[in-house]
């Protein structure tokens, strides 16, 4: 990728990824941390902001996926992608794990459905890490 001085047309030197993998990981942490909160302030028996919030996190879970599979796409290195499908896996299970006790906690709010989505990006993505490893 290079990038491109706007002002004087000119192309400058290749820019390797700005993001690293402690960003995503910032980023994936500050999201479930949201979630956290926002669940919180919201009363038991009010099951439709349950269900946004619960949507919301797989959207976010989802904008990290992109943003994996951006990265995946521009490196050479195999063992640097399994590396990034296997955070992509592990970041699944973190997710999955507060929707599931959302819908512990409250069956009715329809968490379930985010859920088993977010377990079949899970086994997506650990299908891509065993076959780049």
């Amino acid at each position: 990728m290079y990038v491109y001085n706007v002002s004087s047309r000119d192309y400058v030197q290749p820019m390797n990824s700005c993001i690293q993998d402690k960003d995503l990981q910032e980023l994936a942490d500050s999201d479930l941390a949201e979630f956290d909160k926002s669940i919180a302030g919201i009363r038991d028996n009010l099951y439709a902001p349950l269900n946004i919030e619960a949507m919301r996190l797989q959207d976010k879970l989802m904008q990290l996926h992109k943003l994996v599979v951006f990265f995946v796409r521009s490196e050479e290195d195999l063992n640097k992608v399994a590396e990034l499908w296997e955070f992509m896996a592990g970041m699944c299970d973190h997710f999955a794990k507060r929707l599931h006790k959302l819908h512990a906690e409250h069956p009715a709010c329809g968490a379930n459905f985010y859920y088993d989505n977010i377990l079949d990006l899970r086994n997506k993505c650990q299908r891509l890490q065993e076959m780049h490893q």
